[in-house]
């Protein structure tokens, strides 16, 4: 299983050749996720995906912080323009992370089907059943 670091904070897998994996840790909650960060992601995904449509599994239980703007957008019209994500699961264990979510997804939404969890199990059959149906 090949793992991508893209920083200290950040590490993306492909699991079972059919999912991507993110797990991204920050406790200090006065940082943002900039732009350059968020390009690094995507170039990440792209390295993982191949070219394929896949799943994305965001664990996002060790995270306190926020984004910019730039970044937000980044990752939104990336995900809706290039077809390389097939739907989004976030992990969650904060309400003040859902709603970092839920705000991100109505401010930034595309139409990439999500839900957000707080059972890591849950998120990938969320994406198992979605890869399914598509």
């Amino acid at each position: 299983m090949e793992r991508i670091s893209v920083s200290e904070n950040a590490i993306f897998w492909l699991q079972n050749e059919a999912i991507i994996f993110c797990k991204l840790t920050n406790l200090d909650s006065s940082l943002k996720l900039d732009y350059k960060t968020a390009q690094s992601y995507i170039d990440a995904i792209v390295l993982l995906t191949k070219g394929s449509p896949m799943p994305l599994v965001v664990d996002l239980r060790d995270m306190k912080g926020t984004f910019t703007i730039s970044a937000a957008q980044l990752l939104s019209k990336t995900f809706a323009s290039t077809s390389l994500i097939t739907c989004e699961a976030y992990v969650v264990n904060s309400l003040s992370i859902k709603l970092l979510v839920h705000s991100y997804k109505r401010l930034f939404g595309n139409d990439i089907p999500y839900t957000i969890t707080h059972n890591m199990l849950l998120a990938r059959e969320f994406c198992v059943n979605k890869s399914i149906i598509q």
